[in-house]
């Protein structure tokens, strides 16, 4: 039959060596999956993932119910546990497909190498009439979480599928691009990925994987041969999520035909992120003839593009153009405040402070004169991470912005100092002062601990493992005293990442292995009544000052993060709270209380992982510092993100709005929150 030539042969050879299969649980064939979220098992169920209660998750795992093994399985994707590995292997071959499903994504999810074969073994190499594409699908990105190198070169291999098997080829390409996240690459799967971004008849949803493969893969060059490809490829995809990953490929190969198509469509690319992408993906051309192609788009009227184009020549500037940058902020003043002083930025990192030294001083005198007249703290935080380009500046920013009333500007101001002692050209900029410096340093940052600031702390904890300056060799018993006391006094879960930060720095100045990071221990239940409110047509609304957003929510994947978002929406917390963070084609993210990034409230929530993924713009997630350290932060895709799938809890979705979010920039207001 059609099918039957789609079936992945190296499998079945692989399969054959393995005689010992698990036999199908007899269970009643009529059952189905019902996530009633007002029934008491089912909460019950969530209250045990929400708990970490594995054990009580592992009896479940043979339950008649299929709705409560479902549960228990998929839970396993959030908690991780490598000891349910082979609990969940029979359910590979449960009677219902939907929790063969959620057992063989749990398993890609927990990562162990022991789950490779049994999910091998699990694909249905029988399926002619194309029943299980979802389930296979399923298995194969599974595969690439957990899988050697093998057996991506196998899943690459496979070249029988037919376009029409959408599903098949999405798990393909997820399988090779999971691979790849996990350092795995292989050349077959590169040409793979190439061939199906190249061929317009592969279904979007597999060109979009195979892109991102091809653009997030370390390893992976295109050579010029392929680069044709992928430039025939951007012209003809009229769907932006492609041609945006596509022009990172492109950017990662110093061909001319990359140069030469990149160089081309930017001219009349037409959505905002393409084109950030498109900036970006020049950074390996010629100096000049890149400054020609970037320099009008600092004048965009789209701010995210504006941006990106300063950044661009913050991190790809030359030295010969140093004196350019800042008469270009200067000839158009209207610039919007971040690409201006990206701009200072810019020319303030790459002139010469010995041969341009008028030039560097009177660029000194700016910054400084935009941070002491600005009533915007995300633009007085900007000139302190310029002025920490030359870091010489670290007494100014000592003095001027660790006594600034904001939050925003003093965190900045332990960054820009961090960034500092980690220069790895600390001693050539500082020469015969370095050692001074050095010790000037230490005092600043025992200073920022000693304040007790959790904020604070975690931007400045960093500086303690500077390689360069070496604090691991001061003999000075009190540091560790000092540091050992600020680290007792931080409140988990609430300083969470200031904690993990400080024991961190402590472990290196002892001379430890670096402590992992461990989870907070539960301590907030799910608010069951508050979850109860919401249904289909249940609308959350973000209003700001350049228009609405609309969410709805997905209490199915993740209750927690749902009653979490409407509790503080309820209290009024968001209100007046700001977009504290933007990457332009990335995330806008809010909702954080001290407005740096570093802010929490004293309970911490967990990460909840569903059969959702980041193949969109305009998804709702919860930001964190690691698993289970949720709290209230959350961000807004731009554009798909697939490097966040598994990772981070997916709650919800914009309907309504996302040229508003396309819109913000740091520092917009969260006016209000309301329900619908």
């Amino acid at each position: 039959m059609r099918h039957s030539r789609s079936l992945l042969l190296s499998l079945v050879l692989l399969s054959c060596l393995y005689a010992c299969v698990p036999p199908e649980q007899r269970l009643p064939a009529n059952q189905t999956v019902n996530l009633d979220l007002g029934a008491g098992e089912v909460k019950h169920l969530y209250e045990l993932r929400d708990q970490g209660r594995t054990d009580s998750l592992l009896r479940y795992l043979s339950h008649p119910s299929a709705t409560l093994r479902y549960l228990a399985a998929i839970s396993f994707a959030s908690v991780r546990d490598s000891n349910a590995v082979e609990p969940l292997v029979p359910l590979l071959k449960d009677t219902l497909e939907e929790v063969r499903i959620a057992a063989a994504f749990a398993l890609g999810q927990i990562g162990s190498a022991r789950a490779e074969q049994p999910l091998l073994n699990a694909f249905r190499q029988d399926d002619s009439l194309s029943q299980h594409q979802r389930f296979n699908a399923i298995v194969l990105e599974a595969i690439g979480k957990c899988g050697g190198a093998a057996n991506l070169r196998h899943i690459a291999s496979v070249s029988t599928y037919y376009p029409s098997d959408t599903l098949l080829l999405e798990g393909q390409c997820r399988a090779v691009y999971r691979f790849a996240l996990r350092g795995i690459t292989d050349n077959v799967a590169t040409a793979r990925m190439v061939g199906y971004v190249a061929n317009e008849r592969i279904p979007e949803s597999a060109r979009l994987m195979a892109a991102h493969y091809l653009a997030r893969a370390k390893e992976v060059t295109p050579d010029s041969a392929q680069s044709v490809q992928l430039a025939a490829a951007f012209v003809r995809s009229a769907n932006p999520d492609i041609r945006m990953p596509l022009a990172r490929a492109l950017g990662k190969s110093t061909s001319r035909p990359a140069f030469g198509i990149l160089s081309k469509v930017i001219h009349t690319e037409q959505d905002w992120r393409v084109k950030c992408d498109l900036i970006r993906a020049l950074a390996k051309f010629e100096s000049d003839t890149v400054r020609a192609l970037v320099v009008p788009f600092i004048k965009d009227i789209n701010l995210n593009v504006s941006r990106t184009a300063a950044e661009f020549f913050v991190d790809n500037g030359q030295a010969h153009d140093g004196d350019y940058y800042w008469r270009v902020a200067r000839d158009n003043p209207d610039l919007p405040w971040p690409t201006r002083i990206a701009l200072y930025r810019a020319s303030y990192k790459w002139l010469s402070a010995r041969e341009q030294s008028e030039k560097k001083e009177y660029l000194n005198y700016r910054l400084r004169d935009f941070f002491q007249k600005s009533q915007n703290p995300y633009e007085r935080a900007a000139c302190l991470h310029a002025l920490a380009e030359f870091g010489w500046q670290y007494r100014w920013i000592h003095d001027k912005a660790l006594n600034d009333p904001s939050p925003v500007v003093k965190t900045a101001a332990a960054e820009a100092l961090t960034g500092i002692c980690q220069r790895p050209d600390f001693y050539r900029v500082f020469g015969e002062n370095g050692s001074n410096v050095r010790r000037e340093l230490l005092v600043y940052l025992r200073q920022i601990v000693g304040s007790g600031d959790a904020g604070l702390i975690a931007a400045a904890a960093d500086g303690f493992r500077a390689e360069a300056l070496d604090y691991k060799s001061v003999r000075d018993t009190t540091l560790r005293q000092d540091l050992r006391s600020a680290l007792q006094k931080l409140q988990l879960p609430r300083d969470y990442e200031a904690y993990l930060a400080l024991d961190k720095a402590l472990a290196y100045l002892d001379g430890q292995k670096l402590p992992e990071a461990q989870k907070p221990a539960f301590n907030h239940p799910i608010d069951w009544k508050l979850v109860g409110e919401v249904t289909t047509a249940t609308r959350v609304v973000l209003q700001t000052k350049k228009g609405n957003i609309t969410l709805q929510l997905f209490p199915i994947w993740a209750p927690g993060s749902v009653a979490n978002f409407l509790s503080l929406a309820k209290s009024g917390f968001f209100n007046g709270k700001v977009f504290h963070r933007v990457v332009p084609n990335f995330v806008v993210q809010g909702g954080c209380p001290r407005g740096d990034g570093y802010g929490a409230l004293d309970y911490s929530i967990r990460t909840e992982i569903g059969l959702a993924w980041y193949d969109d713009e305009g998804y709702l997630g919860m930001a964190s510092a690691g698993a289970d350290t949720e709290g209230t932060q959350f961000f807004i895709t731009h554009s798909p993100t697939p490097h966040l799938d598994g990772r981070y809890t997916i709650f919800g979705k914009v309907t309504q709005g996302m040229d508003v979010v396309h819109q913000l920039g740091v520092g917009d207001v969260i006016d209000k929150v309301t329900l619908q």
